[in-house]
């Protein structure tokens, strides 16, 4: 009975999960005057194919490298015979992003998607993960989280810079704007960094699950995305 509650509470919340990505704090991001729309997230990273659009200008492609980018989420339950609160932490590897880089005076970020692969996540309970697929996020049917921007200011500067990033996130099927703190570094042709938000499940048409005398959980879903990316001929976005 106990699993069987954690799976579907667990379900509840990954609903709101994105992406783009492996910690457990989250900044919050900006919700306010945003709107809802209906939509279908895009296709699977692993399956899709790709356009190839070639930066123009001063601008320059970046493509994460698989292998060492990670997407996560952190949600806080507690537990009402505990008396700390226990953070669950799923993970992915399977992530694909691309974006132009102008430099100059200003730098921009344009064309920015990053996709996550939510049929992938894994928590540390393997049953939980299935029912959360199968019948919580229906990730069969929305298979990704998708996050997209364009004209965003980047500090310019060398060494480490940090940025708020406003996209629009889709996740289960409903479109949001959503702001991502990122914290990021250029050497050579490769940027590592660290993006990070807060959103909430009621956005996205969740209550924040509940059981009275057994266990509440926060309205709050950390989402981190680990991410290196590489300098390429050309920005390559799945169809």
């Amino acid at each position: 009975m106990h699993l069987r509650l954690s799976m579907a509470l667990m379900g509840l919340l990954l609903v709101a999960v994105l992406a783009a990505c492996g910690g457990e704090n989250g900044t919050a991001g900006n919700n306010s005057n945003q709107k809802a729309t209906a939509t279908t997230a895009g296709s699977t990273p692993g399956a899709s194919s790709n356009s190839c659009v070639a930066p123009t200008g001063n601008a320059s492609a970046y493509n994460t490298v698989a292998d060492k980018s990670e997407a996560s989420y952190s949600v806080q339950e507690q537990f009402l015979n505990r008396d700390l609160p226990n953070n669950a932490v799923g993970k992915t590897k399977n992530v694909q992003g691309s974006f132009l880089l102008a430099t100059g005076d200003q730098p921009v970020i344009n064309n920015l998607k990053m996709t996550v692969d939510l049929r992938t996540l894994t928590s540390d309970e393997q049953r939980r993960d299935n029912a959360i697929k199968d019948r919580w996020l229906e990730s069969n049917t929305y298979p990704n989280a998708v996050f997209v921007a364009k004209d965003v200011k980047v500090p310019s500067g060398q060494g480490e810079v940090t940025f708020d990033m406003t996209g629009d996130m889709t996740i289960h099927g409903v479109t949001r704007q959503e702001t991502f703190n990122v914290t990021g570094k250029m050497s050579g042709d490769t940027i590592t960094g660290k993006a990070t938000t807060n959103i909430l499940m009621k956005n996205y048409g969740f209550d924040t699950p509940a059981i009275s005398g057994f266990l509440t959980v926060k309205d709050g879903v950390a989402v981190t995305l680990n991410f290196t990316t590489q300098k390429g001929d050309c920005a390559q976005y799945l169809s």
